[in-house]
């Protein structure tokens, strides 16, 4: 025979539900009350698939087992529907509560399954269909089923209060209202061995499809919610995190000034320096995220000068040995310091090899060419050409021309020469001034 109108569209219904709530499970975060809604709706899927086999069944053998097997699913409703009613209101499930509920749902299925005691091995024509009569226990244990059913659906009614769309405060208990009156409707039928209205010959299908539309429509709207939710929080923590950006650049920029303080010789040269050189890295497209470490490897470059004795950063005659050495750790002593915190460690590279040399002469580890760091050799373009700029307490301030030349003069030996030539072009093109014929590369 056919199935009855509301058992297929029941089970179609169910089913994409459960791949709707193992998808929100699984991709959406704190998705635990969708988790813990699953059991019901595998329970569901499980009872109405059976249904649809009796159904069809033309054996009164089959017919007994399907209805034993049916109601493994009805009684699996001890545990899923307390299961189902936590992933509602949001709250983990009691230990005695699932403990109960387990003891309940083994010992119902024991008994359908190895005893006459709740469903009998004699078959029962019921609206055509092939099923089996009940046992003795049968009503004790669906009554206590109901109870735990209505309980729920008080339960959910508080829980439907507190929700902020008032439009599932009326979905809810809509769906599991009628599930219950469809439940009673079935289990009426049954004990009396015909349905109570001979149209609705499997009213629980109908119970279970008001279910389905019901928290269908609740998953929906949650998740609906939880986008609007998460896409709130997004854009908080983008506007955090761009003020805190804004706030770590700043703090930088003080660091970089008290720094060029300690010299008074160099006032500004921290930000002039970060300026030629993030010149320098957009003529080779160097990305912008690279572009960004390197302006604050340039702002905290001469970090480490605050080792430096201020006797002999301004000593006008030349430095001794010993004194040499203070300038000579004194990238050491710059990574030292900001290898601290973990905001600086993709910079530490770029400010401990920005004194190195293209020709392997520099320090602090002698390297040459390509293994000095990109970032690092455009750092000591730009450092050289704005000390140059600078007087010194050794040495007046040279013009641009003279920078320039001697940038030329030391390609290849102090400086990357591909570096040298890309600065020089676009100080002029950034001028829009022709190259002077006098300078030659």
């Amino acid at each position: 025979m056919a199935p009855s109108l509301f058992t297929l569209p029941s089970f179609v219904l169910l089913f994409f539900i459960n791949l709707a709530l193992i998808y929100l499970c699984l991709n959406v975060k704190n998705g635990g009350k969708f988790c813990r809604a699953i059991p019901f709706f595998i329970s569901g899927i499980f009872t109405i698939f059976i249904q649809l086999l009796i159904e069809f069944n033309n054996s009164p053998q089959k017919g007994v087992l399907l209805f034993k097997l049916q109601h493994l699913g009805f009684w699996s409703y001890f545990i899923t529907a307390p299961l189902l009613l936590n992933a509602l209101a949001g709250e983990e499930i009691k230990r005695w509560m699932l403990v109960l509920s387990a003891v309940l749902t083994s010992i119902s299925c024991f008994l359908t399954i190895f005893t006459d005691s709740i469903i009998t091995q004699e078959p029962l024509i019921y609206e055509k269909m092939y099923i089996a009569r009940l046992g003795s226990l049968y009503p004790f244990i669906a009554t206590l089923l109901f109870l735990i059913c209505i309980l729920a659906y008080r339960n959910t009614i508080i829980f439907v209060k507190r929700l902020k769309n008032k439009g599932l405060q009326f979905i809810m208990p809509i769906g599991l209202g009628l599930c219950i009156i469809s439940g009673l409707f079935d289990y009426t039928g049954k004990i009396y061995g015909e349905p109570l209205i001979p149209a609705l010959r499997n009213a629980f299908s109908i119970g279970m499809l008001s279910v389905g539309i019901s928290f269908g429509i609740f998953i929906l709207a949650s998740y609906t919610q939880l986008v609007q939710e998460y896409k709130k929080s997004l854009d908080n923590v983008e506007m955090l995190l761009k003020k805190n950006n804004q706030n770590f650049n700043e703090f930088v920029q003080l660091i970089a000034k008290t720094i060029d303080a300690k010299d008074k010789y160099t006032a500004g040269h921290s930000m002039r320096v970060a300026e030629y050189a993030v010149r320098i890295a957009r003529v080779l497209n160097i990305d912008e995220k690279q572009i960004e470490l390197l302006k604050k490897a340039c702002l905290l470059h001469d970090i480490g000068k605050i080792g430096i004795p201020d006797g002999v950063l301004n000593k006008k005659s030349p430095l001794s040995r010993k004194e040499l050495n203070y300038i000579y750790q004194h990238p050491v002593l710059g990574k030292e310091i900001l290898s601290q915190m973990s905001e600086f460690q993709e910079i530490l590279d770029i400010i401990y090899f920005h004194h190195e040399r293209y020709d392997g002469s520099g320090y602090p580890h002698g390297l040459k060419a390509e293994e000095i760091p990109l970032l690092a050799r455009i750092l000591a373009v730009a450092d050289a050409y704005d000390a140059m700029l600078s007087e010194r307490p050794y040495r007046p301030a040279k013009t641009k021309m003279e920078a320039i030349k001697e940038l030329l003069n030391s390609k290849g030996k102090q400086f990357d020469p591909e570096i040298v030539e890309k600065f020089i072009d676009s100080l002029y093109k950034g001028n829009c001034e022709p190259l002077p014929d006098n300078i030659s590369n």
